[in-house]
């Protein structure tokens, strides 16, 4: 708990308005209000939050920090730029750094979700409690906290973390995007390991070239944020970040700290410290679970208790590579939504099944370039292509499937190319020309449950429709 000067003090900022009052919670999203809250108003995409105040103030709201002067009743705290204190601010009133949570973070293009689950899974199977905040899911235990955005704004980052602290939380793992660290979402939280996936062609409409998109995500594995991290090192990118650390840091890869080789039981880690995992999981899954278990390696944990609590933990993750159901032909509903998730994710099922249909689209709104690698990167591997929709948000979903055939067509013949619109008739087409012997893999939906079309989140599950598809 903090008061109004006293954060003007700490911060240097402007107080103005009624008498001083008590602070017990900050929140940037006016919904998320409660009594005692200090509500941060900042500019959004299309509004500003004092266009919220009324409802903040209902909700509760004792004070407000913006950027503008405030029309009201209760007192104001200035700055020039909210977001850029957000977490430092929030940090304070909710003693984030005084909960005793041992916190783990992971970034990269793909496979964040996916480690971040393994995280949690393999420090539970050690006896330690532990939160997990993801695009997927945010959770304690059997709580589900309720989020919208791969990283939450910081005040509700930090609110996380002192909720799961005090439901009894020893450890927090959090999916940290890019552009949670362009935007300041995680300032305040400070990392004891820090781990890196890949680095892939994705929102490029955000940060304009690749070397600037790495730059925002080399952030985490500063002295700011985090003590150590671990690389694994994939590509040029990863090499990059590795020889620029401003932390203790090691890598996996040929010739690197740690190395990895897939089993026929499973997979072993030698290196700086070796253990052998024996457990069935694809070589995709396989990279997240090694960087998982080698960063509580590099947190101190033991290796035999790691292997125990490996070996026990479920290995699926939502909408990871998921099989839907035993009905033939063998449908898998993954969130690749990008050329190297696709790439990897039909390399893997096309190293186990004759033939292989893959039903992709692309969203709208983001990152147009990379369409026309996605279309490329599934007629490798695709023996039937269906494009259909995905998210077209605020374009026209027919020059968004234009564009993917058109790449398609660069690559593969007419005839294995198929368009249809809708994405639940374009699952039930594949599931009717592919043989029972061969599996489709569905890219983009993933976890998701909605689409999102002119504005609007319209209720679709994949993995139901996916399901009744089989069924029909």
């Amino acid at each position: 708990m903090k008061t109004t000067s006293e954060l003007a003090r700490k911060f240097n900022l402007e107080l103005t308005g009624s008498p001083e009052v008590e602070i017990v919670s900050v929140a940037m999203d006016s919904s998320q209000v409660t009594p005692g809250c200090l509500f941060i108003a900042v500019q959004g995409a299309k509004s500003h939050g004092l266009d919220y105040l009324d409802q903040a103030v209902a909700n509760g709201a004792v004070a407000v920090l913006s950027d503008r002067e405030v029309a009201a009743e209760l007192p104001s705290l200035r700055h020039s730029d909210p977001r850029a204190i957000a977490g430092q601010v929030a940090a304070e009133v909710f003693g984030t750094a005084d909960l005793g949570l041992r916190v783990f973070g992971v970034t990269g293009t793909n496979g964040k979700t996916s480690t971040s689950f393994y995280l949690q899974q393999l420090l539970q199977g050690m006896g330690v409690g532990t939160g997990l905040s993801t695009s997927a899911s945010t959770n304690f235990e059997d709580h589900q906290f309720e989020s919208h955005l791969t990283t939450p704004e910081a005040p509700r980052l930090h609110w996380l973390a002192a909720e799961t602290a005090k439901l009894g939380a020893q450890a927090l793992v959090i999916e940290v995007s890019a552009q949670a660290l362009a935007r300041h979402r995680v300032d305040g939280m400070h990392f004891e390991v820090a781990g890196f996936t890949n680095l892939s062609r994705d929102h490029l409409d955000d940060f304009g070239s690749m070397d600037d998109y790495l730059s925002a995500k080399r952030e985490l594995f500063t002295n700011k944020f985090s003590d150590s991290a671990v690389i694994s090192v994939e590509d040029d990118f990863a090499k990059q970040l590795l020889e620029s650390l401003e932390i203790a840091g090691v890598g996996i890869g040929d010739g690197l700290q740690y190395q990895l080789q897939k089993t026929d039981h499973g997979l072993k880690i030698t290196g700086k410290q070796n253990l052998e995992l024996n457990l069935e999981i694809g070589p995709l899954m396989a990279k997240n679970l090694a960087l998982a278990v080698i960063m509580l390696l590099e947190a101190g944990f033991d290796a035999r208790e790691l292997t125990t609590a490996a070996e026990a933990m479920e290995i699926q993750v939502p909408g990871r590579l998921e099989l839907v159901g035993p009905g033939l032909p063998h449908v898998y509903v993954d969130y690749a939504h990008t050329p190297a998730a696709i790439d990897a994710a039909g390399r893997e099922l096309k190293s186990k099944y004759p033939e292989l249909t893959i039903v992709f689209g692309a969203s709208g709104d983001r990152d147009p370039g990379k369409r026309s690698e996605m279309a490329v990167a599934a007629a490798k591997y695709g023996d039937i292509l269906v494009v259909t929709d995905q998210h077209p948000r605020s374009e026209d979903p027919a020059l968004i499937r234009k564009t993917l055939l058109d790449a398609a067509l660069q690559q593969a013949n007419s005839d294995r190319i198929f368009e249809v619109a809708d994405p639940a008739e374009a699952i039930a087409k594949a599931v009717n020309i592919t043989a029972s012997g061969g599996a489709i893999l569905w890219c983009g939906p993933g976890h998701l449950t909605y689409r999102e079309v002119m504005g609007q989140k319209l209720p679709f599950d994949a993995i139901a429709v996916a399901r009744k598809a089989l069924e029909s």
